[in-house]
């Protein structure tokens, strides 16, 4: 017999339980009417379920409410096929009006996170599309956008929806509408696609063809599923996906909410899936009443017995606070690589510094070194000019009169005694300094 847990009295062995959920790599979740019907949508099997209302209103027709779902049952007579009809057309507008749950948006959380697989529901109400979720829905043509290939699709309805309205006769598919006006289609009307076949053979001449009725696109006890094959391959690929984990950490897990698997498809889908790979597989089971008994023993590995949306919620909040932790870490090493970042930026500006005092003073010794070559030819002009006597006295005289007569000019830049280089190389203990200045020596 599985272990059993309680919400209501937490515990070491729960707490351990909520952190594995919380980190599986692989998630797949299988759901029931239980996570539908806070959101206003009635259950089947309870005491206020949709079974026990039918019962109430229509004791004479049908002896249990689960005869009005049952194929034998509805299509034995024109007034049980009306009752069914009405009773679809009204639970189609209570799923056109409800909103998604606390557990429709924990399923989208695991979709966005990456871990979701796989979201297989028995439920018919599509809750799942409004919550953000990609549905398989093989009534929906492919040029729709709607559309979706199950390989991408995140969820898959088991029984149908109650989206479209099929006819019973040629399979021609409608959008199935809440309003209750006259140009909308609804559930027991004549298929429009038989009436016109119909009509163009009268107008030929021809007799007139039988004409179905449309029916919710949604599959009743004790009628084979028009589309098993392709639900089959689905679970096959899943359980083939599960099937290849060979780390036992992180495990994969199989989340069942809010079923009482007692519809032999559900019962073999999770059998599959948690037996796919037993080692690195945990398979759970929330529901509000105990369950499973020992014919799942091996297969499911816990039982906790709590309102499904509390389990949710605490599953949540862990990951809050695994979410926490990584931005702390995040921002920690972040931080870290901006201080050595800030701490290696310091040394180079020590260094440009040193780099643009350098050719000033290269500079300024070029320019020492070019007036102190000036003096030394002023110098030897005036020798030779004394050397020469009153000729020499004459053209100093001359000279200085044709200075006076002529502006004032800055005095030419002297060449200077060591070799003109383009580029200065300074060579410092930690790196190379090249300057480009006009005049620069090479030191």
């Amino acid at each position: 017999m599985p272990e059993t847990l309680s919400l209501h009295s937490p515990g070491a062995e729960l707490t351990d339980l909520i952190r594995r959920v919380s980190v599986a790599r692989r998630v797949v979740v299988v759901t029931g009417a239980g996570i539908s019907v806070n959101c206003g949508i009635p259950d089947f099997r309870s005491s206020t379920g949709l079974f026990q209302q039918i019962r109430a209103a229509h004791g004479d027709l049908v002896t249990s409410g689960r005869d009005l779902f049952d194929a034998s049952v509805v299509f034995r007579s024109a007034e049980t096929a009306d009752v069914f009809y009405h009773w679809m057309t009204h639970l189609r507008r209570q799923c056109a009006g409800a909103q998604p749950g606390a557990v429709h948006r924990f399923i989208r959380q695991l979709a966005d996170r990456g871990t979701l697989l796989r979201s297989y529901t028995q439920n018919i109400d599509g809750l799942e599309r409004k919550a953000g979720l990609s549905v398989w829905d093989p009534y929906s043509a492919k040029g729709d956008a709607e559309h979706v290939p199950w390989q991408t699709a995140q969820s898959v309805p088991l029984h149908g929806t109650m989206e479209h309205l099929s006819c019973q006769l040629c399979s021609s598919s409608y959008h199935f509408s809440e309003q209750p006006n006259k140009s909308a289609i609804r559930a027991g009307d004549e298929c429009p696609d038989c009436q016109t076949r119909s009509q163009v053979r009268e107008a030929c001449g021809r007799r007139s063809l039988a004409t179905g009725k449309l029916r919710p696109t949604v599959v009743l006890y004790e009628e084979p599923h028009p589309h098993c094959e392709d639900i089959a391959k689905i679970i096959s690929h899943d359980a083939r996906a599960l099937g290849t984990r060979r780390s036992k950490q992180p495990q994969d897990v199989v989340l069942v909410f809010g079923t009482t698997l007692k519809v032999p498809g559900c019962r073999q889908l999770v059998r599959k899936l948690a037996t796919a790979s037993p080692e690195t597989t945990l398979t759970v089971f929330v529901n509000n009443e105990p369950v499973c008994g020992k014919s799942w023993d091996g297969i499911v590995d816990y039982q906790v017995i709590g309102n499904v949306e509390d389990w949710c919620a605490r599953v949540e909040r862990k990951w809050g606070v695994q979410t926490k932790i990584t931005q702390w870490a995040k921002t920690r090493k972040s931080g870290a690589g901006v201080a050595s970042a800030s701490s290696s930026k310091a040394k180079p500006k020590a260094v440009v510094t040193e780099k643009e005092n350098r050719p000033v003073a290269v500079a300024a010794s070029n320019e020492a070194s070019s007036n102190h070559l000036a003096t030394k030819k002023r110098k030897s002009s005036n020798c030779s000019d004394s050397s020469t006597g009153v000729r020499g006295s004459e053209a100093t005289v001359k000279r200085k009169r044709q200075r006076s007569s002529t502006p004032s000019t800055p005095p030419p830049v002297a060449e200077p005694l060591l070799p003109i280089r383009r580029s200065l190389r300074i060579a410092t203990q930690q790196n190379h300094v090249y300057c480009h200045s006009p005049v620069s020596i090479c030191l």
